[in-house]
């Protein structure tokens, strides 16, 4: 469809396009004469979450979750259990109130409020408690202390700022009794799903129901910390105190939230603190108790100090015993110096006890120095065997002297100097004896100690590890229990949201959007209306123009007829349809005169699918046409009276005729609508005074318009002739022209011989109707008896569809429409001249 087709059709049907906006627009003036006008009002909320002050020096910025803390803000605020807290906190208010305040509430809203509630509610009212004067700032039913989350020895940023806000309830109402009935009105919303508050909060009322209260809108605004919410309704007094209550309540639960949830952390972390210190006290008071029972100070100096006095012990062991032998060894040799006699007299009893009592002291005082004793008179006693020893050292020379009185050895050495020497050596050995039995002694102690000190030392290191896993753990434990309460401190300061913008009250409404729905109302009905017609256009199955024809019909197109109507004084419709009768017989006699260039006569015949199609309407104007050129014509047209006795003999009907019959059009004119006048669509009734439907008896002689019979002779003609031999007519002249007219080959049966030797057969098909399967069935077996392919006449098309054959029609046009047909056919150089 080209833009001057869509231009057409909006002007074809251009009063219903203006009137159908100027109706629709009209009908929403009316709905909307009485409009519901809606107040607004909004609350800014600082929230301090992007840029807020925090606890934590080291804390960076985290695009990501500064937008979950604020998508969590706006998340309580739209929760169901906010908007719930918020619905029975204003119904509770509104319910406290002994007359309507416009601060609050309206007049009307209130009227309307005490008449839905039920006596029921009205007892779960509480007027005045008997705490009232103990009650501060009591805005809600249950604080942050009830919740464990206040401590006294604890900071808390609460305490700096408080954030308690009444605004939202009336002076006139106590709050302790606003909080009471509250919670009565709670409780009695949950008791079951039937009652009267469950259902005002689940249905549609407008000002207590979840689904008004959702209507609310929260948004960040831009990437600031602050939050806008804003609220519409039908009262000024309850939108403001929406705003007020909803603010106080999201700030409540949005801190109880962030405060609890860290608090639970606070209190894990404390919970495993106390179990770490419980098992690293225990650890501790076994290594305790491990160190008393092993007399340990400090194990490792002592295991150290054990270690190098054993290792000296064992080598001044080894040390004295090499000495032994050396001395022992030596005092062999003197014995056997001094020779066999002397011997004997050495080792008289009284030198020998003498030598065993020295050996004793000798003993004693090794001990005495060694382990020491432990009264105070150890140094006396020391002293005493020291000068014992001493005597008797002197008394065993002076005895060895006496029994020796020689002078010389049996070497010939002296006698005082082996003497001397063997004297030494006794003495010596004595002593080295005595210091062996006192180190051996000394070396069994430490070998206790060291079979302590050996399984000491891997219980010690158990019990230490056990201690350092516990302080470790208790370090671990104490470093979380710190960040926990930093945290907690920080999720107290950015909970601390503040309302820096209270809900305004609303003096005037918000504007309606009166004009605009009726704009948009006639617009819509523009659309929809050009929108139907584009719809109905496209989707029209009917034959219309001769292209679409063409494709439908599967002919060849040999002319197009204009409807001959009334309102066709605009253009020269005379001379359309001359032109287009001569256009015809040019095709015509073309088509004739190249298949039968010899016949002098030549037979044409009309016929249609279905009737009236227009055939006679053809066939008359071509007759006359032909005459005009000078031909003879002759006319035969099938006798409309036969046609009905024929179907009526045959299927039974006697009073009126099959609804397929073709019977004579009626020459009365229709009315016009009305309907079809006020809408502006051209009158589409038929010109039964325009000479193109006059009477061919105007026209034609009475030889040359014959009527026949529909009879077994129409069946078995062949040709014109026969028709007429048939009917008893005989001619005066012979007919350049002969144009048959049969009746509808869909209903009736036709002859075959005429139809075989017809020069052309030429359908004729209306163009207000659908093409459909039977008409082309039919058609297709009529094609098989034809000696040449029959062609179409598409009859009763529009005016303009005449364009595509004769080019611009011949009308009066201003030059404002002939520019204006230019421009939308994209000439814009027609009116050169060459």
């Amino acid at each position: 469809m080209k833009i001057i087709d869509i231009i057409r059709l909006i002007r074809k049907h251009i009063v219903l396009l203006l009137v159908s906006p100027v109706i629709l627009a009209g009908l929403v003036i009316l709905l909307t004469q009485n409009p519901n006008f809606k107040y607004a009002s909004e609350t800014t909320l600082y929230t301090g979450i992007a840029s807020g002050s925090s606890v934590e020096m080291d804390k960076s910025f985290n695009f990501f979750a500064t937008n979950t803390a604020f998508d969590n803000l706006i998340n309580v605020l739209k929760s169901r259990e906010t908007q719930q807290e918020v619905a029975i906190r204003l119904f509770s208010q509104h319910l406290m109130l002994d007359k309507p305040d416009p601060q609050y509430i309206s007049p009307k809203s209130y009227a309307e409020l005490m008449r839905i509630t039920p006596d029921c509610i009205r007892k779960l009212v509480v007027k005045k408690t008997n705490s009232a004067g103990q009650v501060k700032n009591l805005q809600y039913a249950y604080t942050k202390s009830d919740s464990g989350l206040a401590r006294k020895d604890s900071f808390s940023f609460d305490k700096m700022n408080d954030t308690t806000n009444v605004n939202s309830v009336p002076a006139s109402i106590d709050i302790a009794a606003y909080e009471q009935t509250v919670k009565n009105i709670t409780d009695y919303a949950l008791s079951n799903d039937t009652n009267f508050v469950y259902r005002l909060l689940n249905f549609d009322h407008p000002h207590y129901s979840i689904k008004a209260i959702n209507a609310i809108n929260a948004q960040r605004i831009s990437n600031s910390d602050l939050v806008k919410v804003k609220y519409e309704t039908d009262d000024p007094g309850v939108c403001q105190q929406t705003l007020e209550i909803l603010t106080d309540v999201c700030i409540r639960n949005y801190k109880n939230i962030k405060e609890n949830r860290s608090d639970a952390v606070v209190k894990y972390f404390e919970f495993q603190l106390n179990q770490a210190s419980g098992r690293l006290r225990v650890a501790e008071d076994k290594l305790l108790e491990f160190n008393k029972a092993n007399n340990i100070i400090n194990y490792y100096e002592q295991s150290k100090a054990v270690a190098v006095v054993k290792e000296d012990l064992d080598v001044e062991y080894n040390n004295k015993r090499i000495k032994l032998a050396g001395v022992n060894a030596s005092i062999k040799n003197l014995e056997e110096k001094l020779g066999n006699q002397r011997l004997i007299h050495l080792e008289s009893s009284e030198l020998i006890e003498k030598r065993n009592q020295l050996g004793d002291l000798t003993y004693q005082i090794n001990s005495i120095e060694t382990f020491g004793l432990k009264d105070n008179k150890a140094d006396e006693k020391l002293t005493d065997l020291k000068m014992h020893a001493e005597k008797l050292k002197g008394e065993i020379k002076k005895s060895v002297s006496v029994l020796y009185s020689a002078t010389n050895t049996i070497e010939g050495l002296p006698i005082s100097t082996i003497l001397n020497d063997w004297i030494t050596n006794v003495i010596e050995a004595e002593n080295l004896k005595a210091g062996l039995e006192v180190q051996a002694d000394r070396i069994k102690e430490f070998q206790k100690q060291y079979a302590i000190y050996a399984p000491a030392g891997a219980n010690i290191k158990r019990i230490e590890r056990e201690i350092s896993v516990s302080e470790q753990e208790f370090l671990e434990i104490l470093h979380g229990l710190n960040l926990a309460k930093l945290k907690m401190q920080d999720n107290e300061l950015s909970s601390n949201i503040k309302a820096v913008d209270p809900p305004f009250f609303p003096i005037s409404p918000i504007p309606t959007k009166r004009k605009i729905l009726v704009i948009v109302g006639a617009l819509l009905g523009i659309m929809i209306v050009l929108g139907v017609i584009l719809v109905l256009e496209y989707f029209d199955d009917s034959l219309l123009r001769p292209s679409k024809a063409v494709k439908r019909i599967k002919l060849l197109n040999i002319g197009v007829l204009p409807k001959i109507r009334m309102d066709a004084k605009r253009i020269n419709l005379p001379f359309i349809v001359n032109r287009l009768l001569e256009m015809m017989i040019q095709k015509i006699n073309l088509q004739t005169s190249v298949a039968e260039p010899v016949l002098a006569t030549k037979t044409i015949l009309v016929f249609s699918t279905l009737s009236q199609e227009g055939k006679s309407f053809v066939t008359e104007n071509l007759a006359r046409k032909y005459k005009i050129q000078g031909k003879k014509v002759l006319l035969l047209n099938f006798s409309h009276d036969s046609l009905f006795e024929i179907e009526a003999s045959q299927t039974g009907y006697t009073d009126d005729p099959p609804v397929g019959i073709a019977t004579h059009p009626e020459r009365k004119q229709q009315k016009f609508s009305v309907l079809r006048f006020l809408l502006g669509y051209p009158d589409v009734r038929i010109d039964r005074e325009s000479r193109f439907l006059e009477s061919p008896d105007n026209f034609l002689e009475k030889d040359e318009m014959v009527t026949y019979k529909l009879d077994e002779n129409y069946f078995s003609a062949q040709n014109y002739e026969d028709l007429l031999n048939a009917n008893h007519v005989k001619l005066s002249f012979v007919p350049d022209v002969v144009l048959i007219e049969i009746p509808a080959i869909l209903f009736y049966p036709y002859p075959s011989g005429i139809v075989a030797n017809a020069d052309l057969p030429v359908l004729v098909v209306r163009s207000n109707r659908v093409w459909t399967e039977a008409d082309q069935g039919v058609l297709n077996v009529f094609v098989n008896l034809t000696k040449q392919k029959p062609q179409f006449i598409l009859n009763g098309v529009e005016p303009l569809v005449v364009e595509s054959l004769l080019g611009d029609l011949p009308r009066k046009r201003t030059w404002i429409r002939r520019a204006l047909k230019n421009m939308f056919r994209f000439q814009f150089l027609t009116s050169n001249q060459i």
